[in-house]
């Protein structure tokens, strides 16, 4: 095996849309991360999840955290610091102030998901992958062809970011099709991540950038990271070495 670089950042987003959660360690499955994008923001009139990508009204969701640990349901941060439970009955009064309109929780999935019934039942608007990587690698040579000054990761909200050792420039597409070790885990890499128009919209500390969507258009075949699934639950950790299955 080739040593492709480590693990150095871990996340899990408990609600879509919303900021995310830096952790030590992940458990994943087939099916996904746990507590992962479990839940959304949605539109109480339309039934439809938010989508800041594509709807300007729903970009303060960027301005929110979520946190979630092993025992309860997520909680919402607010950018003042007011956090709120998922079903705490205030929490819609506080979104709609947030955003300037109804605003409420829903679950994805169905009782086949194993979903959260207390909450209404939203659509995903995705298919969701189980894992989602990212290479400082692709940072620095997407930085490089735009003339950016260097990316925070957190712009791109991948799952695991990898700081690669000697590779340069779009790494992961190499990885597309083939098998990597992380740790002692083996992960399948199966498509490239296409990207949207959140990779340019402002979020804490992150200035909104319109270059960036263009550059990944016109570098990368509007691709950067690289989707994986893995065989069984595993766990994988903040410092785990990566490798290429050669």
């Amino acid at each position: 095996m080739r040593r492709l670089g480590r693990v150095v950042e871990l996340w899990r987003y408990p609600v879509s849309s919303v900021g995310g959660q830096s952790l030590a360690h992940l458990d994943v499955s087939p099916s996904g991360i746990a507590g992962d994008r479990r839940f959304a923001l949605f539109d109480p009139a339309t039934g439809l999840a938010a989508a800041p990508e594509r709807d300007p009204r729903w970009r303060p969701a960027l301005y929110l955290e979520a946190l979630r640990d092993e025992a309860h349901l997520p909680q919402l941060r607010f950018p003042d610091g007011e956090t709120f439970w998922l079903d705490d009955s205030r929490l819609a009064a506080r979104l709609e102030t947030h955003f300037g309109f109804a605003a409420g929780i829903g679950a994805y999935g169905g009782l086949d998901d194993g979903a959260d019934l207390r909450f209404p039942i939203v659509s995903n608007r995705y298919a969701p992958a189980a894992l989602h990587l990212l290479t400082t690698a692709s940072l620095r040579q997407l930085a490089e062809v735009t003339g950016v000054p260097p990316l925070n990761p957190r712009r791109f909200r991948p799952s695991i970011l990898i700081d690669t050792e000697d590779d340069a420039g779009f790494v992961e597409n190499a990885w597309i099709g083939r098998e990597i070790t992380i740790g002692t885990t083996a992960v399948m890499v199966t498509e490239p991540t296409r990207r949207c128009g959140l990779t340019m919209i402002a979020q804490p500390d992150i200035d909104e950038r319109p270059e960036i969507l263009r550059g990944i258009m016109r570098h990368n075949a509007r691709n950067l990271g690289v989707y994986a699934t893995v065989p069984a639950t595993v766990s994988i950790a903040v410092g785990d070495p990566v490798y290429a299955v050669i």
